[in-house]
């Protein structure tokens, strides 16, 4: 491994671990524009939305905070450093499918059109 390599996948590692703090940092802001929007007595299109994205994103830091302690105690208990365990879950992951749960989606869109075309 070069140290450039070396350096790219040490701070894929980092933003890895940061990415939680990042995530729970949009919901926070997210949450705050609509609390200042209604403070302000301002309702804003799609609000009901927003309010979604923030409940998605702050599972989303949820989900990947426990990834990422799943993660941290993994590389540990390999005796790895930062940069081969990163590549090493790149290498993992490129064997695997990007979204397992793809397939389901598109066989419920594949459901949920059809019945459209039944009503049609």
């Amino acid at each position: 491994m070069t140290d450039d390599e070396r350096a790219l996948l040490e701070h894929r590692w980092a933003v890895r671990v940061n990415l939680p703090t990042d995530v729970m940092h949009a919901a926070q802001l997210a949450r705050r524009v609509l609390e200042v929007a209604a403070y302000a007595r301002l309702e804003l299109p799609g609000q009901d939305a927003v309010v979604q994205a923030v409940e998605t994103l702050e599972g989303w830091a949820v989900a990947i905070d426990q990834r990422v302690k799943a993660d941290r105690a993994q590389r540990v208990l390999s005796g790895m450093d930062e940069a081969r365990f990163q590549r090493e879950l790149e290498r993992v992951g490129l064997q695997q499918p990007h979204d397992a749960a793809e397939p389901e989606q598109s066989e419920a869109s594949a459901d949920h059109d059809h019945e459209q075309g039944d009503r049609a």
